[in-house]
């Protein structure tokens, strides 16, 4: 009888549910294309929840945890930790940049490479890589990866400013093809819009929180003139948690927090539409065609609404015309049935790229 497969999932920082839904992705698409592989990931967030998605969660036995400050166990416990993983499939979304320094981007890929681990960096947002340190580190990196690829272009575009010698491949986020067409969840019975805050977005310095809270708020009152019920929808909820009650309170509007990311992403599909400071916010409500307007601190957000043929529906600053974009829409059925087919289009011709690198990777795994 052949070996399973073992195959670790790095990056998986469960309260976020954006990470949850990638790691979904992951067992979805490679369990479906390596019959009996067995996923598990380093412990971050309840073991139960790691365990609902299909990985196992690794943890050092009571004796290693106790002394794993110490060289001599310290040395053990990284062997014991990853003992007969296969590949390592590393999802981080966003660890790879001077944002995050050297000391992320050696303590993650750098340290599997080191301890002779097949690493694939799967699409993420990368760079920049200004710091030389960092410039090394990730020359290794990407040198030593099985297999590497990019979000988006500027993220490809930082990559290749480091001169390696390798293909840098461009695929859209792994969350697009997620199919949640199996999941039941409840939903009100009347149209409705989805709110989504991000607290990264006010700690980036994009936005302060009470331009943020104001913002948000005028939005929800766009989604009132024009026949919604609006909601805000958690993405994070520790983190998010404190914004969203603020907007609850100061503006009366209801939260919805739900378990399983899936069912987030079910939820999101039958809005009318969404307004979104979370990167995965965005991507959800446009991967089910639901008209989506971004307020972003990061390139990645304008990029994904190109790849959906919509980049003006990113805030850019004025609020004023960031909300008569959404009142324009709202107002208008043939113009939101419009951006629903356009969305519909792009979204059915980006999903085969998307299989198709699971294909690609799902080969390269059972080669070795």
């Amino acid at each position: 009888m052949p070996r399973r497969t073992n195959i670790e999932v790095e990056g998986v920082w469960l309260p976020n549910k954006g990470a949850e839904l990638m790691a979904h992705t992951v067992v979805a698409e490679l369990g479906r294309r390596i019959p009996g592989a067995r996923f598990r990931s380093q412990a971050q967030g309840p073991d139960e929840a790691r365990r609902a998605i299909g990985l196992e969660p690794v943890r050092l036995p009571e004796f290693l945890e106790r002394h794993r400050k110490k060289a001599l166990f310290k040395a053990i416990g990284e062997h014991w930790r990853r003992a007969g993983v296969d590949h390592v499939m590393d999802i981080s979304g966003f660890a790879y940049g001077d944002h995050w320094g050297a000391a992320k981007a050696k303590g993650r890929a750098g340290k599997l490479l080191r301890q002779g681990h097949r690493v694939h960096l799967a699409p993420q947002a990368f760079g920049p890589f200004e710091d030389p340190e960092l410039r090394e580190e990730m020359r290794f990196i990407l040198s030593g990866v099985e297999t590497v690829a990019a979000r988006d272009r500027t993220s490809k575009a930082h990559i290749e400013a480091l001169g390696l010698h390798r293909e840098i491949e461009l695929i859209p986020d792994i969350t697009l093809g997620l199919d949640i067409s199996g999941r039941t969840v409840t939903r009100p019975d009347v149209p409705y819009g989805c709110l989504v805050l991000n607290t990264k977005l006010a700690g980036s310095s994009a936005m302060s929180e009470d331009r943020m809270i104001a913002l948000f708020g005028k939005a929800a009152g766009v989604m009132r003139e024009n026949g919604l019920i609006p909601l805000i929808v958690m993405h994070e909820p520790g983190a998010d948690r404190p914004l969203s009650d603020r907007l609850a309170q100061d503006h009366g509007i209801e939260v919805v927090a739900l378990e399983d990311a899936r069912d987030i992403k079910a939820f999101v599909a039958g809005a009318t539409c969404v307004v979104t400071a979370r990167f995965h916010g965005l991507a959800n409500a446009l991967s089910c065609a639901v008209p989506a307007f971004a307020v972003s601190w990061s390139h990645k957000y304008r990029e994904l609404l190109e790849d959906f043929g919509c980049p003006e529906a990113c805030f850019e600053g004025d609020e004023t015309a960031f909300l008569d974009q959404l009142f324009d829409l709202l107002r208008d059925a043939s113009a939101q049935e419009a951006r629903r087919n356009l969305l519909r289009t792009r979204g059915n011709a980006l999903r085969p790229r998307i299989s198709d690198y699971w294909d690609r990777i799902a080969a390269r795994i059972r080669r070795h």
